[in-house]
């Protein structure tokens, strides 16, 4: 198989390519996703309606190319499940498609509805897959202008814009709509249909994500793999896995409680001794804590002298409070200084940045000296 390339031209770090005949299915089209392949050594990336982008630059010539059918099998396994999935919601539960985007990871259809319940979810998806299982033929079919619009009982009427001969997909006393796009030859190969999570949208709209095919297989076969290591992991059955991870989640909140109790007996300590160790400039006294969040969120708390300059510093984080210097005046004095990010209010404020201690103990004296 051959494309002639007509011209080439890089835009930022790929190759937009005007190719004659147009054989890859374009990105977008119909809510789907477009073709993937190559034009002789050159990877194709995305496709427009006008042009393929490729990782390579193709000199004007005659290539061969290839489409990667794998992921065209994989769109039509998606595609015909949205078909099937929008039609079971519409023919039993009169919930219309407002919204199709088919993704790598999933699909998403939107429903005209925001009270659909957990049961009728469970319907739905149980109906998608016993129609998959009765193997049924997909009729598709092209007819003329006229005979299109002529044509009843479409779930989704056929935009007027829609101009020429109309291709029509149709699963037999289940479904048919206009579409152009992959689908697969027979119900039976989408093979499995699994809604993974749902949620509100806009205010009136319920969003499914749903994967079919080869992926509802592949997430199954992870899933599983998950499960199993988790079962390991806990030395439990799958069964117990969730008792499992209450138990964890319990120990770990009271593992917290205790060390919060602890960075705050801590710091009482630590207050003291800071405190007296203090440096004097001009009339403030300034304590530089390095170490423990905990211990720094509660240390600035119990020093409650005005003459105090207190910084607190975990790692990268650090926050200056006093309630006699402008915190916010004084961040912007070091932010000139060193490059450091923050913020904050006359009596308290953060920043973030590589700055040892004895940096910002240096600038905060020479902040304090021009007072």
């Amino acid at each position: 198989m051959k494309v002639n390339v007509l011209n080439c031209e890089k835009i930022k770090n790929r190759y937009q390519v005007t190719i004659n005949p147009h054989v890859f299915y374009i990105d977008g089209k119909g809510g789907q996703l477009g073709d993937r392949g190559k034009i002789g050594q050159a990877d194709v990336i995305e496709v427009n309606e006008n042009y393929v982008f490729t990782n390579q630059n193709l000199e004007p010539g005659e290539y061969s190319y290839s489409i990667d059918m794998t992921r065209r099998e994989d769109i039509a396994q998606q595609h015909t499940a949205q078909h099937t999935f929008s039609a079971v919601a519409f023919n039993d539960y009169d919930f219309n498609t407002v919204g199709f985007r088919m993704a790598d990871e999933y699909t998403t259809v939107d429903l005209d509805s925001n009270t659909i319940t957990d049961e009728t979810i469970e319907q739905i998806e149980k109906k998608v897959n016993d129609i998959i299982n009765q193997g049924i033929d997909i009729k598709i079919y092209t007819v003329n202008h006229d005979e299109a619009f002529s044509i009843e009982g479409l779930r989704k009427p056929i935009k007027e814009k829609i101009t020429g001969d109309v291709r029509f997909v149709e699963i037999p006393h289940i479904d048919i709509g206009a579409c152009a796009g992959f689908h697969v030859n027979n119900t039976r190969e989408m093979r499995l249909f699994k809604i993974i999570n749902h949620e509100k949208i806009k205010g009136n709209f319920t969003r499914f994500y749903f994967l079919a095919g080869n992926r509802a297989l592949n997430d199954y076969s992870y899933k599983h793999m998950l499960t199993r290591e988790l079962c390991h992991t806990f030395s439990c059955t799958e069964n117990n896995i969730l008792d499992m991870v209450d138990k964890m989640n319990s120990s770990k909140l009271e593992a917290e409680n205790s060390l919060k109790h602890l960075a705050i007996e801590y710091s009482s300590l630590l207050a003291k001794d800071v405190i007296n160790n203090a440096l004097s400039i001009k009339n403030y006294k300034l304590v530089i804590y390095s170490g423990n969040k905990l211990v720094g969120d509660n240390l600035h708390k119990l020093i409650a002298d005005d003459n105090f300059v207190v910084v607190t510093s975990n790692e990268l984080n650090h926050a200056i409070t006093s309630k006699t210097i402008n915190c916010k005046e004084l961040i912007g004095y070091i932010s000139q200084k060193k490059d450091i990010k923050g913020g904050g209010n006359q009596i308290r404020g953060n920043f973030k940045g590589n700055i040892t201690s004895e940096e910002i103990e240096k600038y905060i004296i020479e902040y304090i000296n021009t007072l």
